[in-house]
């Protein structure tokens, strides 16, 4: 289940629908600068939401996956 704001789920779905946008988030080579490109792309397709959103999403992703596999 996803707790991630609607402009930031909503940007998720682009990206998974959109082969380069989620090509250029992956050669992104560290998470400061995955989490700026990821508030900048999403600012371009109207899709506002912080850093501080982003950061919590893949926390909350982290986490979820660990509970499932440990």
């Amino acid at each position: 289940m996803s707790i991630a704001p609607p402009n930031l789920e909503r940007f998720r779905q682009l990206v998974l629908a959109d082969r380069s946008l989620h090509r250029q988030l992956l050669q992104t080579p560290d998470l400061p600068g995955f989490v700026a490109l990821a508030v900048r792309l999403g600012a371009e397709r109207d899709c506002n939401f912080t850093e501080q959103e982003v950061r919590a999403a893949l926390r909350e992703c982290r986490r979820s996956w660990l509970e499932r596999w440990i």
